[in-house]
């Protein structure tokens, strides 16, 4: 389900939104089949693990049981961590776009380009506002521009 402040955009804005989910797409498709596989599986193994507590030691069976078990775990808690890289890749590359879209705008000068690439590089949280003013800005500007 989308954002319902998505529906409340302007067109050209919703645009430039469905760019940057196209951009990040196959990352973070990549990034929930591991979430959706490393979850299940983490709680599967541990759940499993929990049933041989306070059980005496039967062997080698029980061994191997044990050892699969935790080989599980393990490989759960490796494709979890990296779907945390990924979900850093996607935050590289949703600010590359926008970066390299500010770049491409023919409408606002250099100068304030670049002071909005500033602003994206010094306060990278507040990334999606500063991208959001940018495209206002532009389109203001494109506007203006038509008018005359």
């Amino acid at each position: 389900m989308e954002n319902k402040s998505v529906y409340h955009m302007p067109t050209f804005m919703k645009e430039e939104m469905e760019s940057l989910k196209q951009a990040a797409a196959p990352i973070l498709k990549k990034r929930m089949i591991f979430l959706l596989t490393a979850i299940p599986l983490v709680i599967v193994s541990i759940v499993y693990l929990s049933t041989f507590w306070g059980q005496t030691f039967n062997g080698m069976e029980m061994i191997i049981k044990i050892g699969i078990a935790t080989l599980g775990a393990a490989f759960g808690m490796a494709m979890f961590r990296e779907s945390s890289y990924q979900k850093r890749y996607i935050r590289e590359t949703v600010v590359q776009y926008i970066l390299e879209r500010m770049q491409k705008s023919e409408v606002l000068s250099a100068e304030r380009k670049n002071q909005y690439v500033r602003t994206i590089k010094e306060q990278p949280f507040s990334v999606m506002n500063s991208f959001i003013e940018f495209l206002n800005e532009e389109e203001n500007r494109r506007r203006r521009l038509s008018e005359e």
